[in-house]
Formats: C-alpha cells, structure tokens, sequence
C-alpha cells in the first residue's frame, strides 16, 4: 500500500467532482487496477466514496477528519493504544477502539498487519 497515493486520490477526490478511475490513475502514475483497490481501501477506511467504474468517483460528503500520514512507530502506537482502551472498562471507548482497529485494519494490507502490532 502506498499512502502517498491514497493520499493524492483523496485529495484528488476532495473538490467533490467526479474523478474516473483512468484519470486517478493518471494523475497518480498507478495502474486502474491498484486505483480501484485504492478507492475500496479509503470506502472501507470511512470516507464517502461514490461511483462506478467507467462513470466516475467522487466524495459524497467531506470526512469528519482528514486522513492521516503516520509513521510506522505511530501507527504502532496507535494501535497498541486501541487495544489498551479496549480494556479500560469503559463500554463507549471499548467499542469506539475496536471500530478504530477495523478501519485500521481495513487499510493496512494482511501482510503488513502483524509489522503494526495488528491481530487478526
């Protein structure tokens, strides 16, 4: 996974015009084929993303925050921190914590998971 780049299609997306997945994977060097991958990682990640293949993609509505650029370390620390709030006893962070690890783990690649501190 490159976050640069799902970076760039988020910004591309932003605007709230419709984008097609040719022209994302122009403007980013990517193949459509790593785009639509892209593009699913960022629905499952939480944002809007609207479209079909040959019409075009847009953000339905902007994301409540802005997506993040994390180091390994931080995403480490985020993590481990997730499942330390899942323990903490209190129900509304348990849940919110674990919804946080399935977004993570939405995006971070199988392969990758365990090099984050993520369980399966």
């Amino acid at each position: 996974m490159d976050t640069q780049r799902l970076f760039q299609i988020y910004l591309l997306l932003l605007p709230g015009e419709q984008v097609t997945a040719v022209q994302l994977a122009q403007a980013t060097g990517a193949s459509e084929r790593t785009v639509y991958r892209d593009l699913q990682r960022l629905a499952q990640a939480g944002l809007q993303v609207h479209g079909a293949a040959g019409v075009g993609y847009r953000l339905r509505e902007p994301a409540a925050l802005p997506p993040l650029l994390l180091s390994a370390d931080e995403m480490r620390a985020l993590v481990a921190g997730a499942y330390a709030a899942q323990d903490s006893g209190d129900a509304a962070i348990a849940q919110a914590s674990g919804s946080l690890l399935d977004k993570v783990r939405a995006i971070v690649p199988p392969r990758s998971r365990a090099k984050y501190g993520l369980r399966t």
